[in-house]
């Protein structure tokens, strides 16, 4: 019998629901009926149970407790709440899976030790947990928007409930402010390219060759009055950079008319801020766009089995024409990649670098 039954039945119950999700809709409308444009105003008053009523929500601040670290509440949440597995967040926090799985062992324990009640906190304790559940919200969407393993490239209903909740903290009278709303913009502005993430002959779709015509305005509309109202606070956050470099793809017509100066300096400031191999890759990349490959070739960092980066540098020599190496690198990232739609994207690159 588990010590808290009624938690225990609500986190299968969402996790089988979860895995009916996958199996029998992986298409999930993103439509203005179930986003309202228009972020609603957060309330004044009242108690954490009846403003937010979202149990979900709830249940994420619960397992985000503070007798927790700030990675054992992200690492707890992705598993119990978000539903997912050891491998999925081991890939979104760039660790080993036995060491996420050794992670969740002492979290419970910790949990266990201290008598925690996995239950609804007041409402003055949202605020120090509130940055732990912004990152599992973030990581979550990560999984759902490029898949760490599998068939299918994209998992929308991550996507899309990521979103949802991300909205209800920007929307929460204890928890809205300047980063929760940061937050909902990243979400919703990257969530508007859904559509075009895998094209119709099932190859993976690079942000330069989307149809931009085919991405959500609707959800592009709600992530830019997002951002707008996250500008009223003093701090700048990760999510203040990340929804800002998000922005300016949404509103660029095309590829070549993206301000990638502009998003290489807010990844120079992105990697002061939280540093890490993913935003060293972004920032080359960005730098090569904006200066040429042979700079963003130089910049960049050395990941060991990570195809993207692999790709990348595949990519930036074929752009200088030293094909041969390209070709070799191209062939690291295909037997690298991840899910079936990436394996079919670097070899029809690798085919038309040996074309050429």
């Amino acid at each position: 019998m588990p010590d808290k039954p009624a938690a225990w039945l609500a986190v299968v119950a969402r996790n089988r629901a979860l895995d009916l999700l996958r199996h029998e809709a992986r298409s999930v409308a993103l439509d203005d009926e179930a986003f309202p444009v228009e972020p609603q105003q957060p309330a004044t008053d009242g108690h954490f149970d009846r403003e937010l009523n979202d149990d979900e929500l709830a249940l994420l601040f619960a397992v985000c407790h503070p007798a927790l670290s700030p990675e054992m509440r992200v690492t707890f949440a992705l598993k119990t709440v978000c539903g997912l597995t050891v491998l999925q967040i081991a890939s979104g926090l760039l660790s080993e899976p036995t060491a996420i799985a050794q992670r969740l062992v002492r979290a419970r324990k910790q949990l266990e030790t201290a008598g925690v009640a996995i239950e609804a906190p007041p409402p003055e304790a949202l605020p120090e947990r509130a940055e732990s559940v912004r990152t599992a919200l973030y990581l979550m969407f990560n999984e759902g928007y490029s898949a760490s393993s599998g068939e299918a490239l994209v998992q929308p209903e991550f996507c899309v409930e990521a979103v949802r909740l991300a909205r209800a903290l920007a929307q929460h009278p204890v928890t809205a402010g300047p980063a929760s709303d940061a937050l909902a913009a990243l979400l919703a502005l990257t969530a508007a390219r859904l559509p075009t993430r895998v094209g119709p002959d099932g190859v993976a779709q690079l942000l330069e060759d989307q149809p931009r015509n085919q991405w959500d305005r609707g959800l592009i509309a709600l992530g830019l009055a997002h951002l707008e109202r996250s500008a009223g606070g003093e701090e700048l956050t990760v999510w203040h950079l990340r929804a800002e470099i998000a922005s300016l793809h949404a509103t660029a017509a095309t590829s070549a008319d993206t301000d990638w100066p502009r998003i290489a300096a807010i990844y120079d400031h992105l990697r002061a801020l939280d540093p890490s191999p993913v935003v060293e890759l972004a920032r080359a990349v960005a730098i090569g766009r904006a200066t040429g490959a042979a700079v963003g070739l130089a910049a960049l960092p050395a990941i060991d089995d990570s195809p993207y980066a692999e790709a990348a540098r595949g990519v930036f020599l074929a752009e200088l024409g030293r094909h041969d190496e390209a070709q070799t690198h191209l062939r690291r990232a295909l037997s690298l990649a991840r899910t079936t739609p990436e394996r079919r994207l670097m070899e029809r690159r690798l085919l038309s670098v040996g074309r050429r």
